[in-house]
């Protein structure tokens, strides 16, 4: 349950109990009133007859009808209440018992044993009735329980009424009220959600309550620090691998200019032995042409040693003829899968370092389905986006599933995946329905002062 239905059930709870506060406070301020109002009526009556027996003994009126009940009509009495004057003698007896109400019953019959259970509706209020120190008698107010009970019920359901309307507009403006000031929780998940996908330009905007634009300044210093944090890597990611890169090239200069010289002198005095000993030695020449072949197999590791570390071509070509020659030497081994090269993109315009880039994720992608993926059929498109992104799709029909996938499965993916972040790319891989994997890559361009 979120945090607004919480709020609004807890709120919902505490107009709930003080719904019932109120019934029970108008239920005992009913009872109390009806008591007050019956002790009332008794004193006003006592007070009355008082005021009679003093008016006989002045005037010497002893003959007169004492209480006189008919002066009782003109007193206000609790409605549906009995007044009697209970007296030593059964002469004076008095009773007169309002019935200007229905005494039928009309209210539920659970509310009435309830209200008879906790309150005393049926009370009786007695006042002594005494003149010159002689006791004439008492008066006693008795309510009726069931007019009592249906005037509290009554009363009781127009402040029910009254107080369901209040607490429903009530907590109708406080869930409006707390849908208002819990908003823009929604918006800060969003996103706390997008920046956890890696869109860390997603910037929170600052919000009318203190306490969250509080904490939107705070997650947006967040973003501001992690964005800077990860650019700073991205840039000594990519300073790495270029120094990598020009290691490889000092490498691979110094064994074409060393090495290779070396072994060009060798082939060379070994081509000129070749024709001495034809002449004068003939016996040597099959040891000299098992140097030759000898020599050959090195010129060629070391040629192919040169490609991995350096592809001169590259620079000396350009990225287009480079791939271009790179996969017609994976089609000339004969075993590997049938390529096929797409270009719509100038990609001889791109600055150096990342036309390098380009070549070694291209020959990673391609190393890598020639050895797991036993494909039959391969394609590989490059694509300037309208983004001013270059796109690298590589598509195959193997047997790879990408679940098997993960940056710690071997140096190939994981270097492809740091050339990539290091250049601020994208990549994914995602199956085809049919079968195979698709590698799909987009790097942004940059230009060769940003690439340093």
């Amino acid at each position: 349950m979120n945090l607004q239905l919480q709020l609004f059930f807890r709120i919902l709870l505490v107009a709930l109990v003080c719904l019932i506060a109120s019934a029970w406070y108008l239920l005992n301020q009913s009872n109390q009133q009806a008591i007050n109002e019956a002790e009332k009526t008794a004193s006003r009556i006592e007070s009355q007859m008082k005021q009679q027996l003093i008016q006989m003994f002045q005037r010497y009126e002893m003959s007169r009808s004492f209480p006189d009940a008919n002066l009782w009509g003109g007193i206000d009495t609790v409605p549906g209440s009995c007044v009697q004057f209970l007296s030593r003698t059964q002469s004076r007896q008095r009773s007169l018992c309002n019935a200007g109400e229905n005494s039928d019953k009309d209210y539920p019959e659970w509310f009435g044993h309830f209200y008879n259970q906790f309150f005393d509706p049926a009370v009786e209020i007695k006042r002594s009735v005494s003149f010159n120190a002689m006791k004439y008698g008492t008066v006693l107010v008795t309510l009726n329980r069931q007019i009592e009970t249906a005037r509290v019920w009554h009363t009781l359901q127009a402040m029910l009424k009254l107080l369901i309307v209040t607490i429903s507009s009530l907590c109708l403006l406080v869930f409006i009220t707390i849908n208002r000031m819990l908003r823009p929780a929604s918006t800060i998940v969003s996103g706390l959600e997008k920046m956890r996908s890696g869109d860390l330009v997603t910037r929170l905007p600052d919000f009318d309550i203190a306490e969250w634009r509080k904490t939107s300044q705070a997650i947006n210093a967040l973003a501001d620090t992690q964005q800077q944090t990860l650019a700073d890597n991205s840039r000594l990611s990519l300073k790495l691998i270029n120094i990598q890169e020009e290691e490889r090239r000092y490498i691979s200069r110094e064994l074409h200019d060393e090495f290779g010289q070396c072994l060009a002198g060798i082939n060379a005095v070994t081509t000129s032995l070749s024709q001495t000993a034809r002449e004068d030695s003939p016996a040597l020449i099959d040891d000299i042409a098992r140097i030759r072949r000898i020599t050959t197999h090195m010129m060629d590791s070391l040629r192919s040693m040169l490609t991995h570390l350096r592809p001169i071509e590259v620079d000396e070509l350009g990225l287009t003829l480079s791939l271009e020659q790179l996969i017609k030497g994976w089609q000339q081994r004969g075993t590997s899968p049938k390529y096929h090269l797409h270009i719509e993109a100038n990609l001889d315009e791109l600055a150096p370092p990342m036309t390098l880039h380009i070549y070694r994720i291209v020959q990673e992608c391609l190393t890598n389905i020639a050895k797991h993926a036993q494909a039959k059929h391969a394609e590989i498109s490059l694509t300037q986006t309208q983004h001013n992104q270059i796109e690298v799709l590589i598509k195959d029909d193997g047997n790879a599933n990408v679940q098997n996938f993960s940056i710690g499965n071997g140096l190939g993916l994981l270097g492809i995946h740091e050339r990539v972040a290091a250049l601020g790319g994208q990549i994914s891989l995602d199956n085809k329905p049919e079968g195979g994997l698709i590698v799909s890559i987009l790097l942004p361009i940059d230009t060769e002062e940003e690439m340093k």
